[in-house]
């Protein structure tokens, strides 16, 4: 299950981060809010889900869903927090199955709420957001825009993460200073840039990926950030194109212990998607047509009945104390490294570059993103 979640995160950020602009994404809410969704349907529409999410191998996917779950959510200690909700909102009338019902509650802990999307669609509106609000710790507000639900919205199915986490060791605020960030071979803007004097951490050299990869733990140390530093200011692309699941993989075995002199920026990302569009060119297709088949969710799926809106928003701040990232993603169906040596190694993060947030044990990336200039 946590390598098809890896390769999917992978190949979603690679549709994405066409541009040149800052990006942050939560593949693991993106495809939580897919397999709910996949749970409610059969046929083709079923087959295109778990083939695009990698899970046809996998005898019982929404089994494998709620062990991982319950993996990830155990990790919130002191100094590190991880919430993962999903719910439910649905027309009222609607004739969902008690099947649907009870297996969204068993695998996904997905309660059912009734909204009068017909008679009060801003109400409703305003009820989802709220929810979203509640769950990512007012990170992500206004997520479904005005006009969006209506009187063909039938279901909306939601996915919101939450992270925050304390440094190890965390920047002195005292030491951060304003410094140029290399946009690109010619252009510079100013960042504030944290710096921490030498400490021993996780380091490694990536030869194919022409960059150094910084790991650093938040508290527990279950859960962490890599930072992947290309050597050249324009590098990032190289990166970003040659990364796979198996190279990740790789670059998390092959890191060391180092003095490492760490600079990274301190910075606010916020990033939003209608995923629509982008999942039926990777080959999830039927649900967005009348094709779709949602007879696993619904006795008598209104005429019609297909996925109109995928909507995916994601907040990360990184500063001295450490990381705050949230994440929601909603469908919505309607009816329409140097060498080892004594010396500590620089890790001066001035130029573009990638990062993950991810669970150490099972690998599993939480949020993806990249930093190209200065917000």
């Amino acid at each position: 299950m946590e390598g098809a979640v890896a390769n999917f995160s992978l190949r979603l950020y690679n549709v994405l981060s066409e541009g040149n602009n800052n990006l942050i994404l939560s593949p693991d809410s993106v495809s939580a809010a897919i397999m709910l969704t996949m749970l409610g349907t059969k046929g083709e529409s079923e087959a295109q889900i778990k083939q695009v999410l990698g899970l046809s191998g996998i005898s019982n996917p929404h089994k494998a869903y709620k062990e991982l779950h319950s993996t990830l959510t155990g990790k919130s200690k002191e100094g590190s927090k991880l919430a993962i909700a999903n719910r439910i909102f649905s027309k009222l009338g609607l004739d969902i199955r008690e099947a649907y019902k009870q297996n969204s509650i068993e695998f996904y802990n997905s309660e059912l709420e009734l909204l009068n999307f017909v008679g009060n669609p801003e109400g409703s509106i305003s009820r989802i957001n709220t929810w979203v609000e509640e769950q990512t710790n007012n990170k992500i507000k206004d997520l479904i825009p005005p006009g969006v639900i209506n009187d063909l919205t039938v279901t909306v199915l939601t996915n919101a993460i939450h992270f925050k986490g304390e440094w190890i060791k965390s920047f002195q605020s005292s030491k951060t200073e304003r410094e140029n960030f290399h946009i690109s071979e010619t252009e510079t803007d100013m960042v504030d840039m944290m710096h921490m004097e030498e400490n021993e951490w996780q380091i490694t050299v990536s030869e194919s990926l022409d960059c150094k990869v910084l790991n650093l733990p938040y508290k527990g140390r279950e859960l962490s950030m890599l930072i992947f530093l290309p050597n050249k200011i324009d590098g990032l692309s190289e990166v970003e194109s040659h990364l796979s699941p198996e190279i990740l993989y790789e670059i998390t075995q092959t890191m060391y212990n180092k003095g490492v002199i760490v600079s990274i920026p301190k910075f606010k990302l916020e990033s939003s998607f209608e995923l629509s569009k982008v999942l039926t060119e990777m080959g999830i297709a039927d649900i967005f047509t009348n094709k779709a088949d949602f007879s696993a969710m619904m006795d008598n799926p209104p005429e019609g009945t297909s996925v109109s809106d995928v909507i995916h928003k994601a907040f990360v701040e990184v500063n001295e104390e450490g990381t705050e990232a949230a994440a929601v993603m909603v469908h919505m169906i309607s009816t329409s490294c140097d060498s080892v040596s004594d010396l500590p190694v620089i890790f001066k993060a001035d130029h573009p570059f990638l990062f993950l947030i991810r669970e150490d044990s099972t690998g599993s990336v939480l949020f993806i993103g990249r930093f190209t200039k200065p917000t």
